[in-house]
Parts: C-alpha cells; structure tokens; sequence
C-alpha cells in the first residue's frame, strides 16, 4: 500500500502548479494563506516521518556540485527534520521535538545547528531571506545549501535572529530517520506549523526568542 505524501511534499508540488517563485514574497503570502488553513498538530508531522524516500544517514558529505549534493546526504548547510528527546530534557524549560534544523557544524556525537522553529512565522520567514545570501548554488544556478557557520552568524548585525535557534543535536537522542528537505521546500517547510514544543506554550517559546534577539 502506497504511502500518502505528507503535506510538505503536498503543498511543494501545488506551490510548483501556482508558478510562485521559492523565496519570493509572492511565494511567502501564497503560503501563509495555506497555512492559515492548517492546525499545528503531531499528525503533521507523522507523514513527513514515513516518506522514506527523505531518509539520509547521520554522516556529514563532503559533495560537490558535480555530485548532485543536495539529495540524499546530509549536508552542514542543509535542512532537516526528526523526531527528537533532548538529553536533560527535565531540566530544560521547553524543547521542540520535532524540530527543523540547519546543521552548522559537527561535534562529538552530533552536531550544532539551528531550529528554525524557535523563531515566530514573520521573523523565520525574514530570516531564511537574509541567509539566501548565504546559499551555494550548483551548476544549474540552483541552492543547495548554506554557506554558515556560528562564526559567520555571530560576527553579522544583520543575522542576530540566529541566537535563540542554535542548539546541539545528538545523534543517540534521534527517535526518527534524518528527513532531508530539499531546496525546492525551504520555504514551505519553515512555514508549516508542525512544530512540537514541550513544557510550555509556543507563544512563551517566541516570547523568549524575541527577547533574545532583541539583547
């Protein structure tokens, strides 16, 4: 039995039909408007989980343009989704479980990288426009990753809303498949409402991103 596309992979191939650029303003007003019609729910998620065809494995791929980089390898610069139990979660005062992340460099048994999650909708959507800056395009004049490190990001006035989404993944706590979202879906991944924060409510979650920034 065949396995239902989840919503990213939905909403992907009817964003494609609209001929809405990725990135564009367009693009982000289109998508709200079809998120507007989705609630932030675990079901969400679940689909996303199950489409095997995104499952990369936890090895970081030194890739070149020539090598078709962007499927199927995990890439520092890339973006991803998993199911996630955070080490010490007890002592944490809210932590996402299913968060969407851009790796920016590995460390011993997993690596930092950035939840997008942790950003309100308008600030996620500003940000991922200032990093497409930062992005290494292909052969084809096509993105496939960005170009960042937490030096990069911490030396630039224009990046500050990096600050509350930067946080260590280890591989051990994964409860899923590494997802890899392709390019083409940046924009619609950054936008679905699929977020899974514990402990607290996301508005507390944003409350404090926007405080962090802000210092």
């Amino acid at each position: 039995m065949a396995t239902k596309p989840s919503i990213l992979t939905q909403i992907n191939e009817e964003k494609k039909q609209t001929d809405v650029r990725d990135m564009s303003l367009d693009s982000f007003r289109w998508l709200q408007k079809k998120m507007n019609q989705l609630r932030s729910s675990p079901a969400l998620s679940q689909p996303i989980v199950r489409e095997r065809n995104r499952y990369v494995r936890p090895l970081l791929t030194a890739a070149t343009p020539r090598q078709n980089p962007a499927r199927n390898k995990f890439l520092i610069g890339g973006m991803y989704f998993f199911l996630y139990d955070p080490l010490g979660k007890q002592d944490l005062p809210y932590y996402d479980r299913f968060p969407l992340v851009i790796p920016l460099q590995m460390e011993a048994g997993g690596f930092l990288g950035l939840n997008i999650h942790y950003l309100p909708m308008k600030y996620r959507i500003y940000f991922m426009r200032k990093l497409m800056a930062k992005a290494i395009y292909d052969e084809k004049n096509e993105p496939y990753r960005f170009r960042i490190t937490y030096e990069i990001l911490d030396a630039s006035k224009r990046l500050k809303e990096f600050r509350p989404c930067v946080k260590k993944y280890l591989f051990s706590h994964m409860k899923s498949r590494i997802i890899q979202v392709q390019p083409e879906e940046w924009d619609v991944a950054i936008t679905l409402p699929v977020h899974q924060f514990k402990k607290d409510r996301p508005s507390t979650v944003w409350e404090d991103s926007m405080e962090q920034i802000r210092n």
